[in-house]
């Protein structure tokens, strides 16, 4: 059974000894570009950045809690697609008052979680290959709902939870860092924590010492439909449409940025400091990218590469690391 602290230092590892050369590769870019513009590092510029990145961020703290439990989602993108535009319907279409849109669009996001959570626990087949089904099914399903087409919501329709300014900083970075704040506080501090790092780090090791693995599985791939229902609504807030697109590519950003930020592929390894890290890092690189005027499609090569290079760093790390204990 593992230790009560081992859980809560298993992150702290990972970011000192696996990925300290990913993070200081894009630091000192980072720090190259901030002396060639001058227009990098000015408070409009990084409010802008934290602006863009904070819907994302959330669906990649969720990702992030799939990842160390030892499973992964690729349908985050099109559930957020989903259920921003399942919202925008039932309040354009349907009339339904925002509170209670806002309340079956969360629902709506768990429900879709726990049934993907019950498939993967309930059987042997890779996560992989349910949530590619999943994204092709929720994919069809927003094409249907919305007849591949924007739903604009009325000017005054559902501002509040994404156009607030506090300080002339808009509320999905106040609930990109709170939501942060409280996943590093239950994976530092609590049994879930605990838990969830002997789930991903070995299953069976788990279920004989006495957790429910099936049903914890279960119950985070639940948190996971949660967390993206809300970002999903919060950006439907931010834009005033329901657009079928929204969550575009966002599972690949969410993997991007939970492998840059020292989770393992295989699970058990990883905090959440570490992934919201490896959120602003990437956010700001593509930033600089921009500044400097080179094309988008060079992002994507350079998002490829940081995922292989982060795994394989990651996976050299671990052989060293089992290495050195064989030896002692």
């Amino acid at each position: 059974m593992m230790d009560k602290g081992s859980g809560r230092n298993l992150g702290e590892r990972v970011l000192r000894h696996e990925v300290t050369p990913v993070f200081s590769v894009l630091l000192v870019f980072m720090i190259v570009v901030s002396i060639m513009s001058p227009h990098f590092m000015r408070f409009q510029n990084i409010n802008s950045v934290f602006q863009n990145l904070s819907i994302v961020g959330m669906v990649t703290m969720g990702m992030g809690l799939v990842m160390i439990s030892g499973g992964i989602d690729l349908s985050v993108g099109w559930m957020m697609s989903l259920c921003g535009s399942s919202v925008a319907y039932m309040m354009v279409n349907l009339g339904l008052p925002e509170g209670l849109a806002f309340v079956l669009g969360l629902l709506l996001g768990m429900a879709l979680g726990t049934i993907m959570g019950f498939i993967i626990a309930s059987t042997k087949i890779e996560p992989f290959i349910i949530s590619l089904g999943f994204m092709s099914a929720y994919q069809g399903i927003t094409y249907i709902i919305t007849g591949a087409r924007e739903i604009k919501l009325q000017p005054e329709m559902f501002t509040a939870l994404g156009k607030t300014r506090i300080f002339n900083i808009g509320s999905p970075v106040y609930f990109f860092v709170i939501l942060t704040a409280i996943l590093w506080l239950l994976l530092k501090y609590t049994r879930f924590g605990r838990r969830l790092y002997a789930v991903g780090g070995n299953a069976d090791a788990a279920y004989l010492a006495g957790i429910n693995v099936r049903l914890f599985k279960m119950g985070i791939y639940t948190i996971n439909g949660f967390i993206v229902s809300f970002a999903s609504m919060v950006y439907v807030s931010r834009l005033g449409t329901g657009s079928p697109l929204i969550g575009l590519n966002a599972e690949i950003d969410a993997i991007a940025a939970v492998v840059v930020g020292g989770v393992a592929m295989k699970g058990g390894k990883g905090n959440m400091w570490g992934v919201f890290i490896g959120v602003v890092l990437l956010a700001f690189i593509s930033n600089a990218l921009n500044l400097m005027g080179i094309s988008p499609f060079y992002q994507y090569l350079l998002k490829g590469v940081l995922i292989v290079g982060s795994v394989l760093i990651s996976y050299y790390g671990g052989i060293r690391s089992q290495s050195s204990k064989s030896k002692a």
